[in-house]
């Protein structure tokens, strides 16, 4: 069930040309449907005590009362439910039998804020590549507080992305305190340099002009991948430290940014990173709630830990 929308060329001013959506609209909604069967699939449970066995194995100290599948469960619940809720939720499976037992807010709160993040990388050895920033809110208010009052207004959690916009898979994730931490070129460079460490070939990568940055481009080139960055500036003095970029931005003057933006399709750059980030916000909210500076860098990166969670939930 393919879709061809109707904006005929010449009507949009900007493009002028045909657009068609190719997404099988049957097998996505199915997706969409799917996603939601993630929050309650208990089949982990089968398995309990061999997890626990796996975990405790060689451990010092206290061993675990609760496998690791339970606590990313109850870490995505914890996107719309507060802790004291979730031990709620999970009291009333156990009354069902679904579950052996709960375990209370306090544990499932400690549990959370150790969780190991990491981003499951695809199994291709190819990978295509976007990379971009975005704010998360300390809090729930608005500018009209700082307008009203002259209060200060808090700084923003940056959330650095990079992901695959073809395959729409979410690569891996940075988080700072605006003002702080590695900027977006610094961090697309580490997370390039740990996909190459993993095995993983950069086909193409797409970039706005934040991502304009010598170091960066050099590495790319390096790596022989397709650069689609569009130039911050249209100096290029800077050849000697980076002829990659001198040749990118003559390419780009020469053609003009609409022709190289349909040669480099470097729409794709908004399927990868603006797209996620309006994923994750409109479905888990553009604020954190916690209240230490620490938990909530944590809890901003479990926003998109869990979107990714369970998006590959949906398609396995």
């Amino acid at each position: 069930m393919y879709m061809k929308a109707s904006v005929k060329k010449g009507e949009d001013d900007r493009w002028g040309n045909i657009i068609t959506d190719m997404r099988n609209w049957k097998a996505y909604n199915e997706e969409l449907v799917v996603r939601g069967a993630f929050y309650l699939d208990l089949k982990w449970a089968w398995s309990w005590k061999q997890e626990l066995a796996t975990m405790n194995g060689g451990k010092k100290g206290r061993p675990f009362c609760f496998p690791e599948s339970l606590i990313k469960l109850q870490a995505v619940w914890h996107q719309w439910i507060d802790y004291r809720g979730i031990e709620g939720i999970t009291r009333m499976l156990v009354e069902h039998a679904l579950l052996p037992q709960f375990n209370n807010y306090s544990t499932t709160n400690r549990r959370v804020n150790k969780l190991d993040l990491t981003i499951t990388l695809p199994t291709a050895g190819e990978v295509h590549v976007a990379c971009d920033g975005t704010g998360i809110k300390m809090c729930n208010a608005g500018a009209y507080r700082s307008d009203k009052y002259g209060t200060k207004r808090r700084p923003y959690i940056r959330v650095i992305l990079t992901a695959d916009p073809l395959a729409r898979k979410i690569l891996a994730v940075e988080v700072n305190i605006e003002g702080h931490g590695m900027s977006e070129p610094q961090a697309a460079v580490e997370h390039l340099s740990m996909l190459w460490t993993h095995g993983k070939k950069i086909k193409k990568f797409w970039g706005d002009p934040g991502l304009d940055d010598r170091n960066l481009i050099n590495w790319l080139d390096a790596e022989h991948a397709a650069i689609a960055i569009k130039p911050r500036q249209l100096r290029t003095s800077d050849c000697a430290e980076s002829a990659a970029r001198k040749v990118h931005v003559d390419n780009y003057m020469q053609v003009g940014y609409k022709q190289w933006a349909q040669e480099n399709n470097y729409g794709m750059r908004w399927v990868g990173t603006e797209g996620i980030f309006s994923a994750v916000k409109r479905k888990f909210g553009e604020h954190v709630r916690s209240r230490k500076r620490s938990n909530m860098l944590k809890e901003a990166e479990r926003k998109f830990w869990a979107y990714d969670q369970i998006q590959q939930y949906a398609k396995h």
